[in-house]
């Protein structure tokens, strides 16, 4: 089932406002998108220095083409992205990220390092290293950050990840990201994977999609940092 619209809210009160160039979560043409559309402001930043603040209400996917986080303001020092519960509707589909500017193409070059530990349900195939081909040297494909998931309908839930970048709306290149990933892989693995590297354009825009088919469920919530 596609979603049309998801309306964007505030999570805490007296400090957080939604700017005006921002209309919250909205569809695209397909429908099968999720948008975080919205600009943020701090009334005042000396009452949240240090502080984790909640952007917008969280993003509930389903049966989503992908889902993105749009016109991410220069306020925050760094950004962290919650995603729980994420199941794809396609088995061995890889969840990718991307960045952009315009809300609308995520090409951003990006130079990155990509590493995985695997065991099986028998304890007998246990396994880490690179992964060469999700390793991006000044790419502008999309970024792996989970490969081949499996897509049950009870334990192809248990996807999750936490992402934190830093650089995001700042209007320069060479953002930073990091991403940790906990999934169940599509031939009956537990995944654990680190990606981390550098955006190397300017960026305040990023999307997750699925390399194949759509994002069956998910949950994703955004918060700003401020230091």
């Amino acid at each position: 089932m596609a979603i049309s619209k998801v309306g964007l809210t505030t999570a805490v009160t007296g400090t957080l406002a939604v700017g005006s160039g921002g209309t919250g979560i909205t569809s695209g043409t397909t429908d099968q998108f999720l948008k975080f559309t919205g600009t943020t402001t701090l009334a005042s930043a000396a009452d949240n220095a240090g502080s984790l603040v909640q952007i917008g209400s969280t993003v509930t996917a389903s049966d989503s083409a992908n889902v993105d986080f749009d016109n991410l303001a220069s306020t925050y020092s760094m950004y962290i992205i919650i995603g729980s519960q994420i199941r794809l509707a396609t088995a061995g589909a890889n969840f990718e990220i991307n960045f952009g500017t315009d809300g609308s193409t995520y090409s951003a070059n990006k130079t990155s390092a990509y590493f995985h530990q695997y065991n099986n349900e028998g304890d007998s195939d246990l396994g880490s290293g690179t992964q060469g081909s999700a390793s991006h040297g000044n790419s502008s494909g999309n970024q792996e950050i989970m490969r081949g998931l499996n897509n049950n309908s009870t334990y192809g839930k248990a996807g999750q990840f936490r992402g934190y970048i830093s650089g995001l709306g700042q209007g320069g290149n060479y953002a930073s990201f990091d991403f940790f990933s906990s999934y169940f892989m599509n031939t009956n693995h537990a995944y654990g994977v680190r990606v981390n590297g550098q955006v190397q354009a300017a960026a305040d825009c990023i999307r997750f999609i699925p390399s194949s088919g759509n994002i069956a469920t998910g949950q994703f919530t955004l918060y700003g940092i401020t230091q």
